[in-house]
């Protein structure tokens, strides 16, 4: 429906695959995105060799510094992030095994100055290398981003941003550590194991519910749930993982109705147990110590640009990569800048 208008396609969020079919379909450039030589090796074998001429380039994005959902395996550690270097030069071996030489290499997450990357350009080891910024074009006057947003992002400090896993999608994401976050935190960190019936640990009664359904939890946890409620925490919630999570009336109305009201925008969602194909459940319940991110994305991103602008963004996901607390420290943006695309341009190409 754009004939002329698409140079490449991109695709990340897991195993793009079929990227390359697409890209034989319409006999333009495609450009995948991993976080490892591991996983553009399977995606080659399986797939790319069959379009090595339209290969424009690999992205890789470093799954602890990138903004948004990023690939962490589960052999790597959310808590230490790992030099990139050696992984991009490993991406680097893997591709010069099927004659990718020349084929750029694009760095993203984590990329902030040009000046901070001195030892990658022209380096032989790594052949082509190019960098995508992410982050910045954020904090710009053409960013479709609220002003509440960009009001924020001037005044996150380092360590505002952190990797979690409350994504409904199961991917470990990056966003700003808000009142939203803190939420999610809250409900993981009130949370007991159960049983339908007593076990040697779980030997503690407990009503849930309106109608008091009796489970069992441990003498300790029983404990727990009484300052929890004393608190205001008042609405024990069922996991997945046989466990209760407590949260407020107000929240524990808000959660359910999210669930109530799914859109089915994921093809399985922890959140809602919505799945895409039949039986369209993933036979697990729901989790409500997840999230509806449609509504949750669609509320930060038009929020209005009144007095109530700063709880919106606060109460909601915030995406952004991790060196996004240097937006209060580059003295380019002194006294609240914020410079138009041509303008970041032309400071990036300085190197700062």
């Amino acid at each position: 429906g754009a004939p002329g208008v698409i140079n490449g396609l991109t695709c990340g969020a897991g195993m793009p695959y079929r990227l390359s079919d697409i890209a034989i379909k319409y006999g333009i450039p495609y450009y995948p995105i991993v976080s490892s030589g591991r996983a553009f090796n399977a995606l080659w074998r399986r797939a790319y060799s069959k379009a090595p001429e339209l290969l424009g380039g690999v992205v890789y994005e470093d799954p602890w510094r990138a903004g948004g959902h990023n690939g962490l395996s589960n052999t790597e550690n959310p808590l230490h992030p790992e030099d990139p270097f050696p992984r991009v030069l490993e991406l680097r071996r893997v591709m010069r095994q099927y004659g990718l030489d020349e084929t750029p290499i694009i760095m993203a997450g984590g990329v902030w100055a040009l000046e901070d990357w001195q030892d990658w350009i022209g380096n032989p080891d790594l052949g082509p290398i190019a960098f995508q910024f992410g982050t910045r074009p954020l904090l710009t006057k053409e960013s479709p981003i609220p002003e509440a947003w960009k009001r924020r992002l001037l005044t996150l400090k380092k360590g505002d941003v952190y990797l979690n896993r409350f994504s409904p999608t199961g991917f470990y994401s990056s966003a700003v550590n808000n009142s939203f976050m803190h939420d999610l935190r809250g409900r993981s960190e009130r949370q007991v194991a159960y049983s339908p019936e007593a076990t040697a640990e779980l030997d503690a009664s407990y009503g849930v519910g309106a109608r008091k359904r009796e489970v069992f939890v441990s003498s300790t946890d029983r404990q727990h749930i009484a300052g929890w409620e004393a608190a205001g925490f008042t609405e024990a919630l069922r996991t997945p993982d046989d466990t209760l999570v407590f949260v407020t009336p107000d929240s524990a109305r808000e959660i359910l109705a999210d669930q109530t009201n799914c859109m089915g925008c994921l093809s399985a969602c922890k959140f809602s147990n919505w799945m895409q194909r039949e039986p369209y459940t993933n036979g697990q319940k729901a989790d409500p110590r997840s999230f509806c991110i449609q509504k949750t994305l669609q509320t930060i991103a038009h929020a209005p640009n009144d007095e109530h602008a700063d709880d919106v963004v606060d109460h909601n996901l915030m995406f952004g990569g991790t060196n996004a607390w240097r937006f209060g420290t580059d003295p380019f943006y002194a006294n609240g800048f914020v410079p138009t695309v041509g303008q970041l341009v032309e400071r990036i190409l300085t190197g700062r």
